[in-house]
């Protein structure tokens, strides 16, 4: 009975010790602009209702795990987009489930046609950018901590 009670003491401690999943989004894949290449080290912020919520930079795809091959040596991009609330990972006014997320390519001054769904996890997707907008954005412009 002893031997019982640690062996079912001991799963619930190894249950309670697997880390929290990450409630924020990311959504990755490649990125076209009139269906060629955008430049690496571009800065693209997420967006949701006009609130930045996450930012990163467009990078080359390597050959390697995970990477599908016809995404080698394409532009990609992967974004950090945060859940709405208080806390690590979590910012106010932030993704809520179905938010639409507006991704805001900085150096090529345009937003990506498709606007991906807030749902906690990874979305593969690729994006494509628009034409570039009438108006100019002017000042600083990125996530604040």
């Amino acid at each position: 009975m002893l031997v019982l009670a640690s062996v079912a003491f001991g799963a619930r401690w190894a249950a309670a010790a697997d880390p929290p999943q990450p409630d924020f989004f990311w959504p990755y894949g490649r990125v076209t602009l009139e269906g060629g290449p955008v430049a690496a080290g571009e800065v693209l912020v997420a967006l949701i209702d006009g609130k930045a919520c996450g930012d990163a930079t467009t990078k080359v795809a390597e050959p390697g795990p995970g990477v599908p091959a016809e995404d080698e040596g394409a532009t990609v991009y992967v974004v950090d987009v945060l859940a709405d609330g208080d806390g690590p990972g979590r910012r106010p006014g932030c993704g809520r489930e179905g938010d639409l997320v507006m991704l805001y390519f900085a150096g090529s001054r345009r937003i990506a046609v498709q606007e991906p769904a807030f749902a906690a996890g990874p979305r593969r997707g690729g994006v494509g950018l628009g034409p570039e907008p009438a108006y100019q954005a002017h000042g600083a412009m990125g996530a604040a901590d």
